[in-house]
């Protein structure tokens, strides 16, 4: 029995090193239209070069080698995932940003903004209903805001885990 990691298993290693290159490289090209579309297309490249590896790489295939490659890079993805979406999407971080960048003082209607750019709490609220109308989680029509069933799932999933996890 050897202690050493199969072929499989540092080309997964390796693609998870890479998984933010790849994002780096992906994000100055510009043509990916938002962060999610961004990450998922740096996800399936590194995903694909694996299932490649596992096609081009000479020798046999061994199952717990070709197990433990992928599962080294789906870690590898959740981890940048949560990164991400908390740079990307993170409410609290981007809230942040804004009144570090000022370097004095705010009100809170001066802080909001900052963050919305100009805007005011209406272009806020705005700014997260756009989010949840483009995540499928809420329709607006005819000026009524209404959840779907994604959307309604999705809430009743936040709010076990928040019962689980002791936060809510």
């Amino acid at each position: 029995m050897s202690i050493l990691p199969g072929p499989l298993q540092i080309t997964g290693i390796v693609l998870s090193v890479t998984l933010p290159l790849v994002l780096y490289v992906y994000a100055r090209i510009g043509a990916f239209g938002g962060p999610g579309r961004l990450f998922r297309a740096a996800c399936i490249t590194v995903v694909g070069l694996l299932v490649l590896a596992c096609l081009a790489l000479p020798g046999p295939r061994a199952l717990d080698d070709v197990f433990g490659g992928a599962l080294l890079l789906l870690t590898a993805i959740l981890l940048c995932h949560v990164l991400w979406s908390l740079l990307a999407w993170g409410f609290t971080v981007t809230l942040l940003t804004a009144i570090a960048s000022a370097a004095r003082p705010m009100t809170l209607e001066q802080w909001i903004s900052a963050y919305m750019q100009g805007g005011d709490l209406g272009g806020f609220a705005h700014n997260r209903l756009r989010l949840l109308v483009g995540s499928g989680m809420v329709v607006a029509r005819s000026g009524k805001i209404t959840v779907t069933s994604f959307g309604l799932l999705t809430a009743r999933l936040v709010r076990l885990i928040r019962l689980a996890t002791g936060m809510g």
